[in-house]
């Protein structure tokens, strides 16, 4: 079984449907980042099969969350190597993605790393801010969906998150299986759902993602 096929298979175990194309772009995306990664440090995870675990499977748990309406405008705080983001463009093909970091030359290697891969930049922007300073700049209650995923505790991402939000907005972030997932955060978002599932080989472990809103 090729990469691409494995990676759909992996992602519907936990109910996340993956069209074969879009499966394509984030291996190929995984591939221009680790070859990014050889010259800038976007990420400690150097094997390919534990990145393809790792950062594009994880990154894909996002599709087992439930939305009224498909997101049209996220956001992804501390993007970092462009994981979960990335796979945020390839489940939902129609919505405009924001990458959000404070370091540029992480940022230029995430733009280098999506023109190599043939992401449609029209839809992808990057954008290097501290999210902290977003609502002064222009992302005043703009997002359907935020993305969260091992940058900060639960508690300052509800802060950081909560003004960048529409009214029914959706706060998503990744923890580890014994992290604590409250039932309320701050700034009045409370939890809506909660998935655990289990990372294979290479990278085996148990993770959760969790999904907040106002």
């Amino acid at each position: 079984m090729n990469d691409v096929a494995l990676l759909q298979e992996q992602a519907a175990k936990f109910g996340c449907e993956l069209p074969p194309d879009r499966a394509a772009l984030l291996v190929a995306y995984t591939d221009a980042m680790l070859a990014e990664n050889r010259y800038i440090n976007l990420t400690a995870v150097r094997d390919r099969a534990a990145a393809l675990v790792f950062h594009a499977l994880d990154s894909l748990a996002l599709g087992s969350a439930e939305f009224a309406l498909a997101p049209e405008s996220c956001l992804d705080i501390g993007t970092g190597n462009g994981f979960p983001g990335v796979a945020i463009a390839c489940l939902f093909p129609e919505a405009h993605v924001v990458l959000m970091d404070r370091t540029l030359k992480k940022l230029k290697a995430i733009e280098r790393a999506l023109s190599d891969s043939g992401f449609d930049m029209d839809r992808l922007s990057t954008v290097q801010m501290d999210a902290a300073e977003a609502p002064a700049h222009g992302h005043l209650y703009k997002y359907d969906l935020i993305t969260a995923r091992a940058v900060k505790p639960l508690e300052t991402m509800a802060v950081l998150a909560s003004p960048l939000l529409k009214r029914e907005g959706r706060l998503l972030c990744w923890l580890s299986a014994e992290a604590d997932a409250p039932d309320a955060l701050p700034e009045k978002l409370r939890k809506h759902a909660e998935l655990e599932y289990h990372l294979p080989e290479p990278a085996d472990r148990v993770r959760r993602v969790v999904s907040y809103g106002p």
